[in-house]
């Protein structure tokens, strides 16, 4: 049977949801070049980190989901740094963040 999660943890996930939506939200809203083509793969790279390690310190369980989808997005923020300055990772970044909601709200668990 799995562990009821207290609303403090509850919280925490779903502070992490708004802020990925957000970040979504805003940079994508605003005009074309306002930031560089790796600004939201980054922030939501650094959210996940943040919101992670957050969860990690207050011993409270993190899926490896939210590990390996912060990954994905700081490599593919350093690619768009690096090598590919020029390409698009807002498709990415979203099917990122699709997943990663979309996981928490089917299992319950971020």
């Amino acid at each position: 049977m799995a562990r009821r999660k207290t609303r403090a943890e509850e919280k925490v996930e779903r502070l992490t949801w708004f802020a990925l939506v957000g970040i979504f939200a805003v940079l994508s809203l605003l005009p074309e070049n306002t930031f560089p083509n790796y600004a939201v793969p980054l922030a939501g790279a650094i959210v996940l980190f943040l919101s992670g390690f957050y969860q990690y310190a207050r011993r409270w369980r993190v899926s490896p989901i939210t590990w390996v989808a912060a990954s994905i997005l700081l490599v593919a923020a350093g690619y768009g740094w690096r090598i590919n300055p020029k390409i698009d990772l807002l498709p990415v970044s979203l099917l990122a963040f699709m997943i990663i909601i979309g996981f928490g709200v089917l299992t319950g668990e971020t």
